[in-house]
């Protein structure tokens, strides 16, 4: 495997850029990586993804070597692969789960080749110019698809509701770390306006989970920086979420009419429909996690609606089927469908994320670099903890997480200030 150096060799000895086959990788990337958050656009990620694999086997025959660098996160990307490739004769549906594997090999080679290409600075801020820009346009039309009687009607660009909550929860922290880090005006600015954007967008989608979400990043946040600022804000927002919370909670339940007209105007939904179904479904994995519990039923979320969705099953008045539906949370999937060993993998990457995060956090001193570091830091508990409620780690979403993180790494990885020396 070869590192930054190589690809600064290719760019330096390119004498036509737009025809130099690294430009060319790097051209479908930006492309790709710009219709992900955009369902219209599928056709164009599809193919796009294709090109580049064409491009990128070229580019490899060419050089007679692989694409690949070192990450801090080889080890428990490796295992992770690896075990869920075990699982796959033993699921109970291997053709399907083979497929599914086959998005996530996809998901990781777009993580690599990212690392490798975008290592010249002018290319990364290119493609977090790509990773940002439409977290404006998914806002702004998410908004204008508010509906307080229909909260499933605002689904912005994306397929559904839950799809556009956790593509908020997981590019709000980036965007707000950029406008506290970084202080050219011309940034910044922006900045801030796309925070507010954005967190409007995610409050009136009236997501439950989107909030826990939003207040657990907050938290993460005020953390990380150790600031008064940023625990101020955190300790406010908290402190609204819970009397607009009460104020539901006593005109819906208890009966009191004197805040009626504000509870109008307060984007929180009441019902408890929703939270008891989950538990119902967490209690009937739980039971099913037992009997499967090495490899599991099989990798792919559609798998536990094949397994399961044709049984019979008896409903209890005020309750939801449980068998027809998706697991609904990140760690009981692992657990369920690749098994308990599947799920320790699962928590050693995120935890190895996390970790090395979180040291280098504590040595860079570079603003760009840190508002980096601190954004994909709250990013990932953001998103760990939206995906505790709705198992959301899929499809085009984690591609985008994953490409959040390889412009990380490349960050970590920078000759400036090398992550590995600092750790």
């Amino acid at each position: 495997m070869r590192g930054g150096q190589a690809t600064s060799n290719s760019l330096a000895g390119s004498t036509t850029p737009w025809l130099d086959l690294d430009h060319l990788i790097r051209l479908v990337l930006y492309i790709y990586i710009l219709s992900l958050p955009f369902k219209s656009m599928l056709i164009v990620e599809r193919n796009g993804f294709i090109v580049l694999l064409i491009l990128l086997a070229f580019w490899c025959l060419r050089h007679r070597r692989l694409f690949l660098i070192r990450t801090p996160f080889d080890r428990p990307i490796i295992a992770y692969v690896l075990w869920i490739g075990l699982t796959i004769p033993f699921a109970m549906f291997p053709a399907y789960s083979l497929k599914e594997y086959g998005k996530l090999l996809q998901q990781i080679l777009v993580f690599y080749a990212i690392c490798y290409f975008f290592q010249d600075g002018m290319h990364r801020r290119y493609l977090l110019v790509c990773l940002l820009t439409p977290l404006v346009l998914v806002s702004a039309y998410g908004i204008v698809q508010y509906d307080p009687t229909h909260p499933q009607a605002m689904q912005s660009f994306l397929p559904a509701e839950v799809w556009l909550t956790t593509y908020l929860v997981m590019f709000l922290p980036i965007v707000l770390a950029l406008a506290f880090e970084i202080e050219t005006p011309w940034i910044k600015t922006p900045a801030y306006a796309t925070v507010a954007l954005s967190a409007i967008s995610l409050v009136l989608t009236q997501s439950r989970a989107g909030l826990v979400a939003l207040v657990s990043e907050l938290w993460v946040w005020g953390w990380l920086l150790r600031r008064h600022f940023a625990l101020v804000i955190a300790g406010g927002i908290t402190l609204t979420i819970s009397v607009a919370l009460a104020i539901v909670l006593i005109t819906d339940w208890g009966g009191l009419r004197s805040f009626e007209e504000l509870r109008a105007y307060i984007p929180i939904r009441s019902t408890p429909s929703s939270v008891v179904h989950r538990f119902d479904i967490w209690a009937f994995c739980v039971s099913e996690i037992i009997k499967h519990p090495i490899v599991g039923i099989g990798y792919g979320k559609d798998n536990y609606k094949l397994v399961y969705g044709e049984q019979p099953e008896v409903v209890e008045p005020g309750h939801a089927p449980v068998k027809s539906a998706g697991v609904h949370n990140i760690l009981l999937y692992h657990a369920l469908h690749v098994g308990l060993p599947g799920l320790f993998v699962f928590l050693w990457l995120m935890g190895a994320i996390l970790h090395q995060l979180f040291l280098s956090l504590r040595f860079t001193k570079n603003p760009e670099k840190r508002s980096l570091l601190l954004g994909t830091y709250v990013s990932t508990v953001g998103l760990m903890v939206r995906c505790f409620f709705d198992h959301m780690f899929i499809g085009t979403l984690a591609i985008l997480y994953w490409v959040i993180l390889a412009v990380t790494v490349i960050y970590l990885t920078t000759p400036e200030e090398s992550f590995y020396s600092r750790s």
